[in-house]
């Protein structure tokens, strides 16, 4: 417990000065980057309980839902189209790097295609133990190296090339308090539905639960109250302590060809995302920004987070990811899977012919 209260507090010291520096995500990438630092100095495992991440994720669950309507609504169902090509073409082009990843750095094809598929850390660490070859300390390596950079590059992209909001605002600018009472019927909600999330094993149940839940409550009539600034702060610090503290690089060979091959994969997926955002401007008139978060290779909180911070659509942006998600879990995956074990047997009985 003395551990945790040290690493909150300096978490919140890491987000402070990353906001005052300006960096994209401050309350994320503030108390992630404390969280390694503080693990490499004192040499010591940070043991981040995950009900307090996952209460964090409850919150920012909500606030991503929030600016659902009905028009919204109407939108996303009008895109499938855009959202079935923007995930196909990102899958090839996250295979393809895989590929040149396995040939130049002779991880095995197996670890380059599982490492590079951008679907979620967890669900590849299941896949490798049911896949003969796959080794995951280098998928996991793969998988962080792949987060972190969109992370990133993405926010600092979005924030600095594409917004006109890259002027920050004031430290916890919106002082308004909570209305309570408005407010309560949406967290009691997003609670029932980040827990029956998690028993029918669906992608990200603490965020992804709230997110649908609060959608369910605006349709039903409800008006959303806006969050005060700092509980949004609060919980991402909880969710970045907890990313640091996954983050491991112990026992890993040839890691930095691994690294370099796996950062410049993710690079080459985000520029060939850009020829999918003209697109989904031509075609459905929305916003550049708006499409090229939406696209991006990351997952739904960070790309949540980044909308919420340029004032881009966030539902748009959380509907594209979690098609994306779901495609990679229920098609994208499977196929991938199906694929490597039939090669695995081909090679076994191979020799027998």
């Amino acid at each position: 417990m003395k551990n945790n209260i040290i690493i909150f507090l300096l978490s919140c010291i890491g987000g402070v000065f990353f906001f005052s520096i300006h960096t994209p995500l401050p309350w994320t990438l503030g108390p992630l980057v404390t969280t390694l630092i503080w693990k490499t100095v004192s040499k010591k495992s940070v043991d981040w309980p995950k009900p307090i991440r996952n209460t964090g994720l409850i919150f920012l669950g909500y606030a991503m839902g929030s600016p659902f309507t009905l028009q919204v609504g109407q939108q996303i169902l009008g895109q499938l189209p855009g959202m079935f090509l923007a995930t196909f073409t990102t899958m090839a082009m996250s295979l393809l790097a895989g590929w040149f990843t396995c040939r130049f750095t002779g991880v095995g094809m197996v670890n380059a295609l599982i490492g590079s598929v951008p679907g979620g850390l967890s669900q590849m660490a299941v896949i490798c133990e049911e896949i003969d070859g796959a080794d995951v300390a280098v998928v996991t390596l793969m998988q962080i190296t792949r987060v972190l950079t969109v992370v990133f590059i993405v926010p600092l992209l979005a924030i600095y090339g594409l917004s006109n909001h890259s002027n920050p605002l004031p430290l916890f600018s919106s002082t308004a308090p909570l209305q309570f009472e408005q407010f309560l019927p949406f967290l009691i909600v997003c609670i029932l539905s980040a827990l029956i999330a998690r028993i029918i094993k669906a992608p990200t149940p603490y965020l992804m639960g709230p997110v649908i839940g609060t959608m369910a409550l605006i349709i039903q009539g409800y008006d959303a109250p806006h969050l005060p600034q700092y509980i949004t702060a609060i919980a991402q610090i909880t969710i970045g302590i907890r990313m640091g503290a996954d983050i491991t690089f112990d026992g890993l060979k040839n890691w930095k060809s691994v690294v370099l091959y796996s950062f410049g994969g993710v690079i080459a997926v985000i520029i060939g995302s850009l020829a999918i955002d003209y697109a989904l401007v031509t075609i459905y008139g929305i916003p550049f920004l708006t499409a090229f978060i939406s696209t991006a290779p990351g997952g739904i909180t960070e790309m949540g987070l980044t909308a919420m911070t340029v004032h881009a659509d966030v539902s748009l942006v959380v509907a594209y990811q979690l098609f994306r998600l779901l495609s990679m879990l229920i098609l994208g995956i499977p196929l991938i899977r199906w694929w490597l074990l039939k090669k695995a047997t081909h090679k076994v009985l191979q020799p027998n012919l």
